[in-house]
């Protein structure tokens, strides 16, 4: 493909994701969530004091109400905080922006692996209008962060081995930094990065110096997980974690009475939670501000692509031995493991790992489909009606969030905190006391 064409093309599929995360950012959700002003105001002392709204300096953890959350997310905020001033559109746009990045950097990792600029934009497309990425843009939680760091991380990997031995330590820091940004991440890509070394040790060792200078930066992010406890997110697990009258109702446990057998049959049963047809491609999780309830994680055209995109990378790694396809493969089944340990199943942002590897499983779906016909003519038909079709599915997303969705569960996103401190702010009480009856009242 053409390169100016090609980076026409992207810049077209960029402006797409800015204005679907960024149009009406303030309004849409209508309220701030507990964790949101959390964020918001941990950023606002940071940038203030350098403390926490504890008085504690520039944590690595911030106890906020009790939950230790991780450090990026709430770093990155503080600037926008600085620029916009403590309000809605300043937190939650440096999520809705790293959602446009991860647009972006999907198109680089997914060109480097597949040596597609084709199959680059596929990807670059289905992630720019994904009902998965454009919800969690649109408000600040840690997933869009994670999921560039790790993505960005892999990508410059790559291109250390191909071009800049250099990249490869900017990697592993990327890598290291993916560490502090969700629990989720410190599951899913230490297992994902030692099967990237192994995969390509041989042309590592050769990069010596420098892969022993990524690895020693990576590994000191790693130790910061045991210097640094609360990181692990202890205080988060004991909350979500799968209770044990839950694993005592396993068939397992009641056979055997062993906790780990039933422990295991539970974890099993909640992964199969994330291949349900109603959580992928019908309403998405049952929490509404993880999804509208009207569409699922993926478009259902997204069925159809991904179960050809898996066929395609199974072949491409045992015919043609492209052993890079492992790491995708590995990316798409490890993704939901996070989610599967925890009490509530399925959990879009525990299992958020799922939104980069699934993607270009769906995109290489879409390639082959067009690729396989031979006739130029059928192939430019076949991708405009890919395209064509992608366009009522985003439509009625769209239709439904700031329609329907917004006035139907606007208590899920605390709507009213805001309206209750402007109506005391405007009458005279001496005093004002707020319950926890919905969540955290930040």
């Amino acid at each position: 493909m053409n390169k100016k064409l090609t980076y026409i093309l992207l810049g077209i599929i960029v402006l797409t994701s800015i204005l679907t995360r960024f149009i009406k950012l303030s309004k849409y959700p209508p309220g701030i969530t507990w964790d949101e002003a959390a964020v918001g105001y941990n950023a606002y002392t940071i940038l203030h004091w350098g403390k926490d709204e504890w008085g504690k300096t520039l944590p690595l953890t911030f106890k906020s109400f009790g939950d230790d959350k991780n450090p990026v997310h709430i770093y990155l905020t503080a600037p926008f905080i600085g620029i916009f001033g403590l309000n809605e559109f300043a937190t939650r746009a440096p999520s809705a922006l790293f959602g446009v990045l991860n647009v972006i950097v999907i198109f680089f990792l997914a060109r480097v692996m597949f040596k597609s600029s084709a199959l680059a934009l596929i990807s670059a497309l289905f992630l720019s209008v994904s009902p998965f990425n454009i919800q969690f843009s649109r408000f600040n939680h840690e997933l869009n962060f994670a999921i560039f760091f790790f993505i960005a991380g892999v990508y410059l990997f790559y291109e250390g081995l191909r071009i800049n031995k250099r990249l490869i330590i900017i990697s592993f820091l990327m890598l290291g930094l993916d560490l502090l940004t969700y629990q989720s991440a410190k599951v899913v890509t230490p297992v994902l990065v030692l099967l990237l070394i192994v995969l390509n040790f041989k042309k590592l060792v050769k990069t010596k110096e420098y892969f022993f200078t990524g690895l020693a930066i990576y590994l000191f992010f790693v130790s910061l997980l045991f210097i640094k406890p609360e990181l692990l997110g202890g205080a988060r697990l004991k909350q979500n974690q799968i209770t044990k009258s839950e694993i005592e109702e396993t068939i397992l446990y009641q056979k055997t009475n062993k906790e780990i057998l039933g422990t295991v049959e539970a974890v099993f049963t909640r992964y199969t939670k994330y291949f349900d047809p109603r959580f992928l491609f019908i309403s998405g999780e049952s929490n509404p501000r993880h999804s509208i309830q009207t569409v699922g994680t993926f478009y259902w055209l997204d069925l159809p692509l991904l179960v050809i995109g898996l066929l395609g990378i199974l072949w491409k790694l045992i015919v043609r031995k492209n052993k890079q396809m492992l790491l995708l493969l590995a990316w798409v089944f490890i993704a939901p493991l996070p989610g599967a340990v925890s009490s509530v199943v399925p959990h879009s942002a525990r299992a958020m790992f799922i939104t980069g590897s699934w993607t270009m499983v769906s995109a290489y779906g879409a390639y082959l489909a067009v690729t396989l016909l031979k006739n130029k003519y059928y192939r430019t038909i076949v991708s405009v009606l890919l395209i064509l079709s992608l366009v009522p599915f985003l439509f009625k997303y769209l239709k439904d969030y700031y329609g329907e969705y917004t006035q139907k569960y606007a208590i899920e996103w605390i709507y009213g905190m805001k309206n209750i401190v402007k109506y005391s702010q405007q009458n005279d009480f001496n005093e004002v006391y707020m319950t926890d009856s919905r969540m955290q009242p930040y």
